[in-house]
C-alpha cells in the first residue's frame, strides 16, 4: 500500500473508531450495531453503513460518509435523517459549525473531535478537545479509552469494542509462547538463550561474539546451530516440556487453562500458534473437547472438531523429536524462516492472512517483534474491523510507554488490552 493509501486507511479507521465509540458513549448496545461494506452504488461518497436494532426492535440504517476536507461538503444536502457525516479539518478551532436537523455531523483534526446532531433520534453534542501541551496527533485510542474509563469504569470502551466485535465475527485465537510463561515454561527469548548456553557450553562471551557479526533476529541462532551440526530437535524438545512447573496446568489463574475455558464456550473457533508444543491439546484432551491439529499440507479439517488448531511454525510432539514428519515441519531457522515468508500461497501464510483480514484475532502471549508477522497484519487490511492484543505491563516502566504503545499497534489494526497480571487475562475472556 502506498503511503498516501495507507494514511488515509488509518484515518478511516479512526473514523470508525470514533463512530463507534459515540454509539458506545450513547448507550447504544455492542450486540444491537452492523456493519456493511456493500450496495451503494447510488452513492458513491458512502464510504460503509452501519445497521442498528433499536430498543423498540425497529431497524435503523445510517450512511456513513468521510470526507477528507470542507471542500464539495453541502452540509444542507447532505443533513438527511439517517446521514452521519465525518469530516477531516486540519484544526476545529475558530469553526462555524453547521447545526444539523436531521443528520450526524463529526468534525476531527486528528487531535480534537466535535460531534453534534442525532443518534437513535436523540440529539448529541460531544467535544474531545486535546491538552494543550499534547504533542502527537496519534493518541486517539487510548484517549478515547481514558475518557471512557472516567464515564463507566465497570466497562471501557476497549472492552465494549472486544464484546462487539467478538460477538459479531468469527473468532480467532492467535497464541504465541507467551501462553506458557506462567507454567514456568520459557518465552521465544529464553528458549534461544537457553539453547545457545547448551550450544557454546555456557560461553556466555561467545555467545555475544557471535551475535555481533551474525546478528540477534528471530531464527538467526537455529540456522548457526544447524549450521554447526548440533542437533537441536532433542535440545528444544526438553525446553518444550521437561521445564519446572511453576503453575500446574490444573491452575485455573492460568492463561492458557483460560484460553481452554474460551474455546469451551465459544465452539468451532480457530486457533493459530507459533508454538511447536501440544500443550493446548492436552488441556483440551482433558476436557474432552474435540479438537483438530494442523501442522503441514497433509492435514486436514473435520466438520466434528471444537476447535482447529493451526501450528503454522510446525509442531514437535512429547517424545517425538526423532519423528522425521514432525522435524521437517518445524520453522526454526532463517532459511525455513525466509522460505516460508517469501512462499505467500503457503498453507501457513494464506491461514494467517485470511483470519487476520476477516476474523477477529485475540493474540495472546506475542509480543510482535517479528517484522513479517507485522508485515502479514499490515497487508491483511479490513477498514470494518479490528483485531486485539493483550500485552502485560512490566513495572517501573513510564505510562507513556503503553501509550506510545497503543498507537503504534493501532497502525496494524490492533486494539491493545494492558494486563497488570497474567491473571487477568482470564477475566478479559471470561467477559466475553
Amino acid at each position: 500500500m502506498k503511503k498516501v493509501e495507507r494514511d488515509n486507511y488509518i484515518f478511516n479507521k479512526k473514523c470508525l473508531l470514533m463512530l463507534l465509540y459515540l454509539y458506545y458513549i450513547n448507550d447504544v448496545d455492542f450486540d444491537a450495531i452492523t456493519l456493511r461494506s456493500f450496495g451503494f452504488h447510488f452513492d458513491p461518497t458512502c464510504n460503509f453503513k452501519v445497521i442498528i436494532k433499536s430498543k423498540k426492535e425497529h431497524i435503523h440504517k445510517y450512511v456513513v460518509h468521510i470526507f477528507d476536507s470542507l471542500r464539495r461538503v453541502n452540509f444542507e444536502e447532505l443533513d438527511i435523517m439517517g446521514n452521519v457525516n465525518i469530516i477531516k479539518l486540519r484544526s476545529l478551532k475558530s469553526m462555524d459549525f453547521y447545526l444539523p436537523e436531521s443528520s450526524l455531523n463529526v468534525y476531527f483534526d486528528e487531535m480534537n473531535l466535535y460531534a453534534i446532531g442525532f443518534i437513535e433520534g436523540k440529539r448529541i453534542e460531544y467535544k474531545l478537545d486535546s491538552d494543550e501541551n499534547a504533542l502527537f496527533k496519534d493518541e486517539l485510542l487510548y484517549r478515547l479509552n481514558r475518557e471512557s474509563e472516567k464515564k463507566h469504569p465497570e466497562d471501557s470502551f476497549i472492552h465494549w469494542l472486544l464484546k462487539f466485535y467478538t460477538s459479531t465475527l468469527k473468532n480467532t485465537l492467535v497464541l504465541g509462547a507467551g501462553i506458557n510463561c506462567d507454567y514456568g515454561a520459557k518465552d521465544w527469548k529464553g528458549l534461544i538463550d537457553t539453547l545457545s548456553q547448551h550450544f557454546y557450553k555456557n560461553d556466555l562471551s561467545m555467545v555475544e561474539e557471535i551475535k555481533h557479526y551474525a546478528g540477534n533476529e528471530l531464527f538467526v541462532t537455529g540456522k548457526i546451530f544447524k549450521s554447526n551440526g548440533f542437533d537441536i530437535y532433542e535440545s528444544l524438545h526438553d525446553e518444550l516440556y521437561l521445564f519446572k512447573e511453576a503453575k500446574s496446568f490444573n491452575d485455573p489463574d492460568s492463561t492458557l487453562y483460560n484460553c481452554v475455558n474460551y474455546i469451551q464456550n465459544h465452539k468451532n473457533i480457530n486457533v493459530i500458534t507459533y508454538n511447536y508444543d501440544t500443550n493446548l491439546e492436552y488441556l483440551l484432551k482433558k476436557r474432552g473437547l474435540r479438537y483438530t491439529t494442523v501442522y503441514d499440507d497433509n492435514s486436514f479439517c473435520t466438520k466434528v472438531s471444537d476447535v482447529t488448531i493451526f501450528h503454522v511454525h510446525g509442531l514437535l510432539p512429547f517424545d517425538k523429536f526423532n519423528e522425521k514428519k514432525f522435524t521437517d515441519s518445524l520453522i526454526f531457522n532463517e532459511s525455513e524462516y525466509f522460505y516460508l515468508y517469501n512462499n505467500p500461497y503457503s498453507w501457513n501464510i494464506s491461514k494467517q492472512m485470511n483470519d487476520f483480514t476477516f476474523n477477529v484475532c485475540m493474540f495472546i502471549g506475542i509480543s510482535l517483534t517479528d517484522p513479517n508477522m507485522k508485515r502479514l497484519l499490515e497487508l491483511s487490511t479490513n477498514y470494518l474491523k479490528f483485531n486485539f492484543i493483550v500485552m502485560k505491563k512490566e513495572k517501573g516502566y513510564n505510562n507513556e510507554t503503553y501509550r506510545d504503545v497503543t498507537n503504534y499497534f493501532f497502525t496494524y489494526d490492533l486494539i491493545t488490552i494492558w494486563v497488570d497480571e497474567y491473571e487477568d487475562i482470564g477475566r478479559w475472556l471470561d467477559s466475553i
